[in-house]
């Protein structure tokens, strides 16, 4: 694996009458981790006026000069820093020896790692090799919290007023035709799309007549594709109730329609609580297929 150090130069020099650099990541839904990723190479020199390319097309992330939280691929040597794939397991431990944070890195974790030092160094007007630059770069991540805290707090206010009240009712909507959608109960689906469902969820369930847990949500996301994604056994656990299957984990597309024999899946996340679906009907039959397997399945403790 390379160091911190080691991380090559941008492909190809670029004047003026060149066209900006260009950052891939998905699109739909953003999230913290690609967002601060982003922010952070912007703060380099090199990528301060990059264009940032929003799309999940793999000819138009081919494109791109680097690539973060999309793709599928961890390799430094061609900028292309995902950690959704199967198989990436590195920590800052595992890619820097000596660092002692063993937490499985996320996009912005790996952006940090490789980036980090000459980030400081230029941030501070100085070289990587000072060691002051060493010294904060373990620092950093917490003034940087600092400052987001503010904002932080005013965009969660504004979530609970527009987002999170107005979810109670689709929930509730959701849980009443459960039946309808399948006749075990057990998967629930909201009709206008995801929204904040969880805690709305585990309080309204324990309600229900006759009892039962639901396992499988499904709903449209921003792009008109279909999500199925499992309930957690409990309030901010990442453990599910009921996980897709551990052969579909971590694949997409064809290998995913050969696997599943479903034709038409998009995608499984590596850990298996959440699966994707061109169509209502292949989300409702990955929810069914992964009930039917109920009792062959590992369940977590």
């Amino acid at each position: 694996m390379l160091g911190l150090e080691s991380v090559p130069p941008p492909k190809r020099p670029r004047s003026k009458l060149m066209a900006s650099p260009r950052i891939g990541t998905h699109n739909g839904t953003f999230h913290c981790d690609e967002a601060l990723a982003c922010a952070l190479l912007r703060l380099l020199p090199e990528y301060r006026d990059a264009e940032i390319v929003r799309t999940r097309d793999p000819e138009k992330l081919a494109s791109c000069d680097i690539v973060v939280d999309v793709g599928g691929e961890y390799d430094p040597r061609r900028h292309r820093y995902d950690h959704h794939q199967r198989s990436f397991t590195e920590t800052m431990s595992s890619l820097s020896p000596g660092k002692p944070w063993q937490t499985k890195l996320s996009s912005a974790g790996l952006i940090y790692l490789h980036f980090g030092h000459k980030l400081l160094a230029q941030l501070l007007c100085t070289s990587e090799e000072d060691s002051m630059v060493g010294t904060l770069y373990d620092k950093a991540g917490f003034k940087r919290a600092m400052d987001l805290v503010q904002e932080e707090f005013l965009q969660r206010l504004d979530f609970y007023q527009h987002s999170w009240l107005p979810a109670r009712a689709l929930v509730e909507e959701a849980l009443a035709q459960r039946f309808q959608v399948d006749p075990s109960g057990e998967i629930v689906e909201l009709a206008k799309g995801g929204c904040p469902w969880k805690e709305h969820l585990y309080h309204l369930e324990s309600g229900l007549s006759p009892p039962v847990a639901i396992i499988f949500v499904i709903y449209t996301d921003q792009a008109g594709q279909w999500r199925v994604q499992c309930v957690p056994k409990e309030p901010h656990s990442f453990q599910s109730r009921l996980p897709l299957p551990e052969p579909w984990r971590g694949l997409r597309d064809e290998a995913l329609d050969q696997v599943s024999g479903i034709p038409g899946c998009i995608f499984v996340h590596a850990s298996g609580f959440i699966g994707g679906h061109r169509t209502r009907e292949g989300a409702l039959n990955m929810a069914r297929a992964t009930l039917a397997q109920r009792s062959y399945l590992p369940q977590m403790s």
